[in-house]
């Protein structure tokens, strides 16, 4: 009886596709990449002097 479904009108049904899966790991990866590019340029204009109008 392990096989049985929790629902006895849901025999043959597949699962449908979830309603918000999330965010896709390309667009994550791509996220966290241009972040770092970033915060990367952000630190190397600081540190060359040239960053914030010279604050």
């Amino acid at each position: 009886m392990a096989d049985s479904p929790s629902r006895p009108d849901a025999v043959g049904q597949e699962p449908g596709p979830a309603a918000h899966p999330g965010m896709p790991r390309w667009a994550k990866s791509l996220a966290i990449a241009a972040g770092a590019a970033l915060l990367v340029a952000f630190v190397l204009m600081h540190a060359i002097g040239g960053g914030m109008g010279g604050h």
